[in-house]
């Protein structure tokens, strides 16, 4: 089953659950509808904890590593019933939403989106979990994870060159963009350029640090659902509105353990 548990396999369960889920109310909503359509489909052979704690040693332990990690958790944690061992799962999840009014006449359900914080912040945020995913698995909390992000906001899902052309790449969060078609062959330390436009302290307080990622990763937005193609669920009051927010895409990065090298 292990084999199986795979990028691909996380995309089929993806387009499984577009279909039941257009749209989620919230990042927990979408965490919990995630975690249902895994259990539906593996049963027994696996066993799921929402929001696991990845280190419950004292926060007064000798090793820096132990008061770091001590309340940080996983979105969602699976241990997979192998044969002769058993595989630990990690998987971080952000939904990010521009602002949007839909009702889904099929599941008699309505979503008011709001639009969130700046890309800025999205952007570090998702590539911290990618950090905190390999640092789980150097420490042997995980063996291997995955981070899905899902939005409708259009400007983080553009293809890398078109950004590029637009900007010259003079923003001073360039280095965390996750834009369609990136590549990353880590180790590549991101950090805050120093541009006219820098941030102030309190802009990115708590994230101040760059981020480190040690793996190789392709960023590749994959289509959701397009809710403009379902005209008669849209609300009237933002059936006006460009296109753009209805349209949610997904991106999914394996992480695994490094190879050793020589």
């Amino acid at each position: 089953m292990s084999e199986e548990f795979n990028e691909k396999e996380i995309r089929d369960l993806m387009e499984k659950l577009s279909k039941k889920r257009p749209v989620f109310d919230s990042e927990d909503d979408f965490k919990f509808s995630l975690a249902w359509e895994i259990k539906e489909k593996y049963k027994d052979d696996l066993e799921i904890i929402l929001e696991k704690k990845m280190n419950n040693k004292n926060a007064t332990g000798s090793e820096e590593c132990d008061h770091k990690n001590k309340n940080q958790r996983i979105d969602i944690f699976i241990k997979v019933k192998n044969e002769n061992d058993m595989e630990k799962i990690g998987i971080e999840l952000k939904y990010y939403t521009a602002k949007i009014e839909w009702q889904d006449n099929r599941n008699d359900e309505t979503f008011i989106l709001a639009s969130q914080y700046a890309n800025d912040i999205k952007c570090y945020d998702a590539w911290k979990d990618v950090e905190r995913l390999e640092n789980f698995i150097d420490k042997g909390f995980i063996n291997k994870g995955f981070v899905i992000w899902l939005t409708n906001v259009n400007s983080l899902t553009k293809d890398c060159i078109d950004i590029e052309n637009e900007n010259k790449n003079t923003a001073y969060y360039d280095e965390f963009r996750i834009c369609n078609k990136r590549i990353i062959n880590g180790p590549k330390k991101m950090d805050w350029k120093k541009t006219k436009k820098t941030p102030s302290k309190g802009t990115i307080k708590g994230r101040e640090k760059p981020i480190t990622i040690k793996g190789n990763y392709k960023v590749y937005w994959k289509e959701y659902k397009d809710l403009s193609n379902e005209q008669k669920n849209i609300n009237e009051k933002s059936s006006n509105k460009k296109n753009s927010n209805k349209v949610f895409k997904y991106a999914i990065l394996e992480v695994q353990k490094k190879a050793e090298e020589g």
